[in-house]
């Protein structure tokens, strides 16, 4: 499956139902609703392709800037100037959150320009049992008893620690916990978390594997039916750019057949 550069926008839309009142505090993260996604370009500011990750407007109508990071950042710089945008934008308070993946323990959280103070809340996804998470969301599912902090736990589950299980292991877990959820819109909302989560961690093989058991789900067709739309777009433009050279390489023909030279078709 190719995957359309909009495909982050395609799973933005589907997060704007997926984070609930609270669904984030298993992170320490309490109180968010979201209502909507947000656009992450902004006409007034050029930020680097991909390094902007989500925004999100809040029920309070603040806006949530969430970033996943699987190095540490280096400094607050372009999140400082990226927010001062969205803010001149908007004109919304933003709360900004950066999620560390990976085996990361510590990150900048403040910047002290004087007459700007900037702040963002950092999560270290290692901090968290990632063990005790799996055993807990089957539990939940053997009793019934699924809920939206179960979802927000399976999504980010690989980034965890684990133990018990090798990196090997706790994906074919997730994939296999994934299967046994009930509801097909739990399924695309957990498919779509896991695309945009872990997707540039995963291996080929794991991927592939990935896809395979959610492929019917209601956002990965939606991310193939754009793939497949882009790709027909650009064979047409081909074809019309081929078309394009025959018609010139027949009208050189019949100049020559015409008595015309060599040179002066090649210039036509």
């Amino acid at each position: 499956m190719g995957v359309p550069r909009n495909a982050k926008d395609i799973i933005a839309k589907h997060l704007t139902r997926a984070f609930p009142e609270d669904a984030l505090s298993v992170f320490g993260i309490p109180g968010l609703h979201v209502v909507r996604a947000l656009p992450t370009e902004l006409d007034t500011v050029d930020i680097r392709q991909g390094l902007i990750d989500i925004v999100l407007e809040l029920r309070d109508a603040q806006l949530l800037h969430m970033e996943f990071h699987s190095s540490k950042e280096p400094s607050l710089d372009r999140f400082l100037v990226y927010d001062a945008h969205l803010y001149a934008q908007f004109h919304q308070t933003i709360r900004t959150i950066v999620l560390y993946i990976g085996d990361v323990g510590h990150g900048p959280e403040e910047v002290n320009a004087g007459a700007i103070r900037y702040r963002v809340e950092n999560v270290y996804l290692r901090e968290f049992d990632g063990d005790a998470v799996l055993d807990t969301i089957e539990r939940h599912l053997a009793e019934g008893d699924w809920d939206v902090q179960d979802r927000i736990r399976l999504a980010f589950a690989l980034h965890m620690n684990f133990e018990r299980l090798t990196r090997e292991q706790a994906f074919d877990k997730v994939v296999e916990i994934t299967r046994k959820i009930p509801d097909r819109l739990e399924q695309n909302y957990v498919t779509a978390l896991i695309l945009g989560l872990s997707g540039r961690e995963l291996s080929d093989k794991q991927e592939e594997q990935l896809k395979e058991v959610l492929r019917m789900t209601d956002v990965v067709r939606e991310i193939e039916h754009e793939a497949e739309e882009r790709g027909m777009e650009k064979g047409l433009q081909k074809g019309r750019q081929e078309g394009e050279i025959m018609k010139a390489i027949e009208v050189a023909k019949n100049l020559i057949r015409l008595g015309d030279s060599i040179e002066k078709a090649a210039r036509a």
